[in-house]
C-alpha cells in the first residue's frame, strides 16, 4: 500500500509539473486582442512599403545608387527596413509570364530587387499598384506571425519579355517581435497566392551577414550598414555636381533677389521718413503762426490734426521698412 501511494504521489506531481509547463508555454503564446490589432496594422504598413520601394525603384528620377541603396535599406537595418534580413525569399514575379508558383522561382531577396531594377521598365510616374489587401489572423508558431493576402498590379513594361503584365494575386508572410513596449514587424516571405502558401508553416529567414536585424544593435548595424554602401560611379558623381551647381545657381539667384528687396525696402523707408519730418516741421510752423494770432490756442495735436498723425505713422512706416530692408541684406551674407 506505500508502495501504490508513493507512485500516485510521484507520478502526480510529474503531472503537475507537465501541466504548468503547457500552461505556461500556452500563455507566452496567447497575444491579446489589442497586440494581434496592433500587429495586423503594422503588417498593413509593411505591405504599402513594400509597394512604395518597388514604385521608387522603377522611378526613372533615381540615380543607380540612390536605386542600390533603397533596395539594400529594405533588408538591413535602417528607418526604411521592411524585411527581416537579407535571407528572404520571394517567388520571382518580374517575368510577366510567371504567374503562378513553379519549382525554380524563389529568390533571394537581393536578388529579386536587382532584377525588378534591371528588367522592369523606368517611368516618371507610380505603375504598381496593390488593391485589395486582407490581412490574415494573427497566429503564435515560434512567434507571432500573419499573412497578407493582395492583389499586384504591375502597370509597366518588361524589357526582357513583351508579354504584358497581368494582375497577380500574392501571399506575405511578416513576423512579429516584442521590442520593450512596442512590436516590431517585417516581411519574411513574399509568393504567388495559392492554397498551399496560405497555410504553409512559418519561415524563419537566416541572415547571410553576421548582424540579426531584431537584435536592435544599433551601433554595430550602423557601422556595417556605412561599410556595405554601394560604391558612387563617375557618372553618379556628376550627376550630383550638377545637381550641386543647380542648388548654387538657385542660391544666387535669391541673394540678388533679397539685394534688390533690401534696396527698394530702404529707399521706400528713407522715403517715408523724410516725407514725416517734413510734413511735421510744415505742421509745426503753422501751429507757431497759429498761436501767435489766438489767445487761447489749443494743443498742437487737436490743431493739427489728421495731419499730424500721418506725419507720424509715415515715419512709423518708414521705421519699419527700414529695419525690414536690414533682415533682406543680412540673407545675403
Amino acid at each position: 500500500m506505500n508502495a501504490m501511494k508513493k507512485f500516485l504521489i510521484k507520478n502526480t506531481c510529474f503531472l503537475l509539473v507537465a501541466a504548468a509547463f503547457l500552461s505556461n508555454q500556452t500563455s507566452a503564446q496567447t497575444l491579446s486582442r489589442k497586440d494581434a490589432d496592433e500587429i495586423r496594422v503594422l503588417a498593413r504598413e509593411r505591405i504599402k512599403g513594400l509597394n512604395d520601394l518597388l514604385n521608387a525603384i522603377a522611378n526613372e528620377d533615381l540615380s543607380n545608387y540612390e536605386r542600390k541603396y533603397l533596395m539594400m535599406n529594405s533588408y538591413m537595418p535602417s528607418n526604411d527596413q521592411i524585411f527581416v534580413n537579407d535571407g528572404v525569399i520571394v517567388e520571382d514575379d518580374v517575368d510577366p509570364k510567371h504567374k503562378v508558383s513553379a519549382p525554380g522561382l524563389d529568390t533571394p531577396i537581393e536578388k529579386y530587387l536587382s532584377n525588378f531594377d534591371l528588367f522592369y521598365v523606368k517611368s516618371e510616374t507610380n505603375t504598381i499598384e496593390f488593391t485589395n489587401l486582407v490581412v490574415g489572423d494573427v497566429k503564435v508558431d515560434k512567434y507571432p506571425f500573419v499573412k497578407v493576402f493582395y492583389t499586384q498590379h504591375f502597370k509597366g513594361k518588361s524589357n526582357k519579355d513583351n508579354t504584358p503584365y497581368q494582375p497577380i494575386t500574392r501571399v506575405a508572410e511578416l513576423r512579429a517581435d516584442k521590442s520593450g513596449n512596442d512590436w516590431i514587424v517585417y516581411l519574411t516571405r513574399v509568393a504567388f497566392n495559392s492554397s498551399e502558401n496560405a497555410k504553409s508553416a512559418p519561415v524563419n529567414p537566416a541572415p547571410s551577414a553576421t548582424y540579426d536585424s531584431l537584435q536592435k544593435k544599433k551601433e554595430p548595424v550602423v557601422a556595417q550598414q556605412m561599410e556595405k554602401k554601394p560604391a558612387v560611379s563617375q557618372q553618379d558623381t556628376k550627376q550630383a555636381e550638377r545637381v550641386s551647381e543647380q542648388i548654387s545657381q538657385v542660391n544666387q539667384a535669391e541673394i540678388r533677389q533679397a539685394r534688390k528687396w533690401g534696396a527698394i525696402k530702404l529707399g521706400a523707408g528713407v522715403a517715408a521718413l523724410a516725407f514725416g519730418a517734413v510734413t511735421y516741421s510744415m505742421l509745426n510752423k503753422d501751429y507757431k503762426d497759429y498761436k501767435e494770432k489766438i489767445a487761447n490756442p489749443e494743443g498742437l495735436t487737436s490743431y493739427a490734426k489728421p495731419g499730424v498723425y500721418i506725419s507720424i505713422g509715415a515715419a512709423a512706416v518708414g521705421i519699419g521698412v527700414s529695419l525690414s530692408s536690414i533682415f533682406d541684406f543680412k540673407k545675403v551674407k
